[in-house]
């Protein structure tokens, strides 16, 4: 080859070579988000690049693979957020993965405070993403559902879901007032006995009241905390009970009106005398200032 164009070979190689192109890095994504820039080229050997990465809302980063492989820095993140690929001496494609924000909430009703009980307070739960999911360490069958549970102390209902090594945790505390100066424990606290029987109108006059025999006046009632009626004449027979409301007791299925006060307890239900709709009512003091239950 003549001198001459073997300089203008060389010549040529060298151009080329100070014309080669840095390295190419190219952004895939995965699910519901951004990321900018999605190409970049010409990157020298060595430099970084700086990527924002921006979950849509109500989605988060997972996860992050340079060249099939996973950066485990990368953290479970819904806020967007910047993103370094420092040293870089090949060309990179770049994986960004983004799922459903996990998450547990937990709600409490009444919050704060509860009426003092027996009474009822219903939890709910909802979760997303997440499994398996405990209520206060046992496992629940739905990822979203509500339980009532009955107090008669504080108590505090904690939520724990999981996604992958990631854990999920909500938190309420229920406060409970005196559960014996409430409805429920005016009527539990203490046995009962019968006082007497009556009768009133549908307005509240007091139409009629009558002793009671012996046999009656021997008869001790419990309610339970636990919702057991029990009389002592029949001490194996035992019926359900609860109070709905404050004015209303149910027995063994059995809705009656209920008055109730620290010392006297009126249970009524509608009948007929004389031909006029009346209240039929049974009337009881405590059978003993012992409780009928432990506290």
């Amino acid at each position: 080859m003549p001198m001459r164009k073997c300089l203008c070979f060389v010549v040529l190689l060298l151009a080329l070579a100070s014309c080669q192109k840095g390295h190419m890095v190219t952004v895939t994504v995965h699910g519901s988000g951004s990321v900018s820039p999605l190409q970049v080229a010409d990157v020298p050997t060595g430099e970084s690049c700086t990527f924002t990465i921006t979950p849509e809302p109500g989605n988060s980063l997972h996860t992050i693979k340079a060249n099939a492989r996973f950066d485990h820095s990368v953290t479970l993140t819904n806020t967007a957020t910047t993103y370094l690929l420092p040293n870089i001496t090949s060309d990179i494609a770049l994986d960004v993965a983004f799922v459903a924000s996990p998450y547990v909430k937990l709600t409490v009703e009444p919050s704060d405070t509860i009426l003092p009980y027996g009474n009822t307070c219903m939890v709910t739960w909802e979760t997303a993403n997440v499994n398996p999911v405990y209520l206060n360490g046992e496992k629940v069958k739905y990822l979203s559902g509500a339980n009532t549970y009955r107090l008669f102390a504080n108590m505090k209902y904690t939520l724990t879901g999981h996604f992958g090594d990631y854990t999920f945790n909500d938190e309420q505390e229920v406060q409970v007032g005196d559960w014996t100066t409430s409805t429920f424990g005016l009527v539990s606290y203490y046995p009962w006995r019968y006082d007497s029987l009556g009768r009133s109108s549908l307005d509240g006059k007091i139409l009629n009241r009558w002793e009671v025999g012996p046999e009656l006046l021997s008869v001790i009632t419990n309610f339970h905390r636990d919702g057991r009626y029990i009389n002592s004449d029949y001490p194996t027979v035992v019926v359900q009970w609860s109070v709905p409301d404050s004015n209303t007791i149910v027995i063994n299925g059995s809705t009656n009106k209920l008055q109730v006060n620290q010392e006297q307890m009126i249970i009524s239900y509608q009948d007929s005398y004389n031909g006029q709709p009346v209240w039929a009512e049974m009337i009881y003091k405590h059978a003993s200032d012992t409780p009928t239950d432990p506290i």
